[in-house]
Protein backbone atom coordinates (compact mmCIF):
# COMPACT_ATOMS: atom_id res chain seq x y z
CA UNK A 1 0.00 0.00 0.00
CA UNK A 2 2.51 2.01 1.06
CA UNK A 3 -0.19 5.31 1.87
CA UNK A 4 1.79 8.41 3.61
CA UNK A 5 -1.45 10.05 3.91
CA UNK A 6 -2.99 7.64 5.84
CA UNK A 7 0.08 7.46 8.33
CA UNK A 8 0.01 11.51 8.57
CA UNK A 9 -4.21 11.30 9.36
CA UNK A 10 -3.26 8.91 12.24
CA UNK A 11 -0.50 10.83 13.55
CA UNK A 12 -2.19 14.16 13.66
CA UNK A 13 -4.81 12.38 15.89
CA UNK A 14 -1.77 10.39 17.99
CA UNK A 15 -0.56 13.87 18.59
CA UNK A 16 -3.48 15.57 19.41
CA UNK A 17 -4.30 12.55 21.90
CA UNK A 18 -0.98 12.71 23.67
CA UNK A 19 -1.43 16.80 23.79
CA UNK A 20 -4.72 15.83 25.87
CA UNK A 21 -3.52 13.50 27.57
CA UNK A 22 -0.66 15.30 28.74
CA UNK A 23 -2.53 18.46 29.38
CA UNK A 24 -5.30 16.76 31.89
CA UNK A 25 -2.24 14.60 33.87
CA UNK A 26 -1.81 17.64 35.84
CA UNK A 27 -5.24 18.29 36.36
CA UNK A 28 -5.74 14.97 38.01
CA UNK A 29 -7.93 13.85 35.59
CA UNK A 30 -6.85 10.99 35.40
CA UNK A 31 -9.99 9.33 32.93
CA UNK A 32 -9.19 11.68 30.15
CA UNK A 33 -5.72 10.88 30.67
CA UNK A 34 -6.19 7.38 30.40
CA UNK A 35 -8.38 7.73 27.10
CA UNK A 36 -6.43 9.67 25.80
CA UNK A 37 -3.01 8.11 26.46
CA UNK A 38 -5.17 4.81 25.04
CA UNK A 39 -6.20 6.74 22.06
CA UNK A 40 -2.62 7.74 21.09
CA UNK A 41 -1.25 4.29 21.37
CA UNK A 42 -3.74 2.70 19.36
CA UNK A 43 -3.71 5.83 16.74
CA UNK A 44 0.20 5.66 16.85
CA UNK A 45 0.18 1.51 16.03
CA UNK A 46 -2.51 2.22 13.37
CA UNK A 47 0.17 4.89 11.70
CA UNK A 48 2.37 2.01 11.33
CA UNK A 49 0.03 -0.26 9.70
CA UNK A 50 -1.26 1.68 7.69
CA UNK A 51 2.11 2.58 5.62
CA UNK A 52 1.74 -1.14 4.34
CA UNK A 53 -2.59 -1.77 4.40
CA UNK A 54 -5.76 -0.19 6.19
CA UNK A 55 -6.00 -0.83 9.84
CA UNK A 56 -8.59 -3.30 11.39
CA UNK A 57 -12.03 -1.53 12.82
CA UNK A 58 -10.12 -2.70 16.30
CA UNK A 59 -9.36 -1.11 19.69
CA UNK A 60 -6.32 -3.71 19.74
CA UNK A 61 -4.03 -3.45 16.33
CA UNK A 62 -1.33 -5.15 18.57
CA UNK A 63 -1.65 -8.75 16.75
CA UNK A 64 -1.95 -6.83 13.41
CA UNK A 65 1.30 -4.69 13.36
CA UNK A 66 2.92 -7.75 14.37
CA UNK A 67 1.36 -9.54 11.77
CA UNK A 68 2.80 -6.80 9.48
CA UNK A 69 6.43 -6.89 10.96
CA UNK A 70 6.58 -10.56 10.21
CA UNK A 71 5.44 -9.85 6.73
CA UNK A 72 7.73 -7.18 6.09
CA UNK A 73 10.62 -7.80 8.67
CA UNK A 74 13.36 -7.75 6.12
CA UNK A 75 12.53 -4.58 4.63
CA UNK A 76 11.72 -2.82 8.25
CA UNK A 77 14.92 -3.78 9.74
CA UNK A 78 16.94 -2.49 6.89
CA UNK A 79 15.08 0.75 6.75
CA UNK A 80 14.93 0.94 10.82
CA UNK A 81 18.01 -0.99 12.20
CA UNK A 82 18.04 -1.76 15.50
CA UNK A 83 14.73 0.95 15.90
CA UNK A 84 12.97 -2.50 14.41
CA UNK A 85 12.50 -3.22 18.33
CA UNK A 86 11.08 -0.06 18.86
CA UNK A 87 7.84 -1.46 16.52
CA UNK A 88 7.71 -4.51 18.93
CA UNK A 89 7.45 -2.36 22.07
CA UNK A 90 4.67 -0.31 20.48
CA UNK A 91 2.54 -3.63 19.86
CA UNK A 92 3.08 -4.74 23.09
CA UNK A 93 2.03 -1.88 24.26
CA UNK A 94 -1.15 -1.51 22.27
CA UNK A 95 -2.00 -5.05 24.01
CA UNK A 96 -1.52 -3.33 27.53
CA UNK A 97 -3.70 -0.53 26.74
CA UNK A 98 -6.24 -1.84 24.07
CA UNK A 99 -8.73 -2.82 27.34
CA UNK A 100 -8.28 0.93 28.79
CA UNK A 101 -10.68 1.64 26.36
CA UNK A 102 -14.01 -0.09 27.56
CA UNK A 103 -12.35 1.03 31.55
CA UNK A 104 -12.21 4.19 30.89
CA UNK A 105 -15.80 4.68 29.17
CA UNK A 106 -17.92 2.14 30.96
CA UNK A 107 -16.19 1.29 34.30
CA UNK A 108 -15.38 -2.31 35.04
CA UNK A 109 -16.94 -5.15 37.26
CA UNK A 110 -14.28 -5.40 40.78
CA UNK A 111 -13.80 -8.52 41.87
CA UNK A 112 -16.37 -8.95 44.45
CA UNK A 113 -18.54 -7.90 41.47
CA UNK A 114 -19.05 -4.49 42.16
CA UNK A 115 -19.87 -2.45 39.40
CA UNK A 116 -16.79 0.50 39.81
CA UNK A 117 -17.50 3.96 37.58
CA UNK A 118 -14.91 4.37 35.01
CA UNK A 119 -13.36 7.80 37.08
CA UNK A 120 -12.43 5.08 40.09
CA UNK A 121 -11.23 2.34 37.61
CA UNK A 122 -8.76 5.26 36.24
CA UNK A 123 -6.04 5.53 38.67
CA UNK A 124 -3.44 8.25 38.86
CA UNK A 125 -1.37 4.67 38.18
CA UNK A 126 -2.88 3.43 35.56
CA UNK A 127 -2.69 7.32 34.09
CA UNK A 128 0.81 7.68 34.19
CA UNK A 129 1.60 4.24 33.12
CA UNK A 130 -0.38 4.63 30.15
CA UNK A 131 1.00 8.09 29.61
CA UNK A 132 4.68 7.12 29.61
CA UNK A 133 3.06 4.19 27.08
CA UNK A 134 1.79 6.68 24.90
CA UNK A 135 4.73 9.19 24.62
CA UNK A 136 6.61 6.02 23.75
CA UNK A 137 4.54 5.03 21.45
CA UNK A 138 3.97 8.43 19.94
CA UNK A 139 7.81 9.12 19.31
CA UNK A 140 8.46 5.62 17.82
CA UNK A 141 5.29 6.30 15.18
CA UNK A 142 7.27 9.51 14.19
CA UNK A 143 10.70 8.22 13.63
CA UNK A 144 8.90 5.28 11.55
CA UNK A 145 7.56 7.99 9.85
CA UNK A 146 10.91 9.57 8.97
CA UNK A 147 12.04 6.49 7.83
CA UNK A 148 9.17 6.08 5.69
CA UNK A 149 9.68 9.58 4.01
CA UNK A 150 7.30 11.54 5.68
CA UNK A 151 8.41 14.43 6.93
CA UNK A 152 7.32 16.31 10.26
Amino acid sequence: MRNLSEVEIRLRDAQASLSTAQRSFPTKDHRAVVQNAQLCIELSAKAVIAYYEEPAWTHDPSEELLKILEEHGEEIAEMLGSEVESLYTLAEDAGVAAPWHARSTYGMRSEDGIWLPAVDVCSKEAAKNLLERASRAYETAVRFSHHVGLDK
